[in-house]
């Protein structure tokens, strides 16, 4: 029986994904567009926990407002909002440039997150980082600014709120 019980929410769980909206991945090749669906798609599943949803609440936009404010203000969840935001193709952004760069980059505010052409490497070796660093990102398009808190500062609060390794 539980292992019935176990293939039923396996398939109701496949039903739902299908009835979900995309995200708006805007990246040029295929190999690098579904290592950001992969990483979006765990970073949501991170999201619908209360846990890792809190991080909305643990920062704050210039104005003092936290960014949980701006997420209600919308009318979303965490989720909801990650298939708001376009995830673009990053080749030609200055901050992508070089081997050491960010994964990902956007500005405060934005609506896009420009993911760097080494974010695919990093998704494939790193998935858990890889979820972390686009939570990080989404938490920047709600208003977050940075420095401060820094770059690490953050991804490190997405990975104590979120966790790693988590399926």
């Amino acid at each position: 029986m539980a292992n019935w019980l176990s293939i039923l929410s396996t398939l109701l769980a496949v039903g739902s994904d299908v009835a979900t909206p995309t995200f708006r991945v805007r990246v040029g090749d295929r190999a690098s567009a579904g290592a950001v669906e992969a990483a979006l798609t765990g970073a949501s599943r991170r999201l619908t926990r209360p846990g890792c949803a809190r991080v909305f609440r643990d920062f704050s936009d210039r104005t003092g407002h936290a960014l949980q404010q701006n997420l209600d203000t919308l009318g979303h969840d965490g989720p909801a909002y990650l298939r708001l935001v376009v995830f673009a193709d990053g080749t030609g952004h200055r901050s992508c440039r070089g081997g050491g760069g960010p994964l990902a980059v956007t500005a405060p505010g934005a609506r896009v997150v420009f993911v760097c052409p080494r974010f695919r490497a990093a998704q494939w070796q790193k998935p858990d980082f890889a979820e972390a660093v686009l939570i990080h990102e989404t938490l920047h398009t709600l208003g977050l600014p940075e420095n401060p808190p820094s770059s690490d500062a953050i991804t490190k609060r997405v990975l104590a709120r979120c966790g790693t390794g988590e399926r």
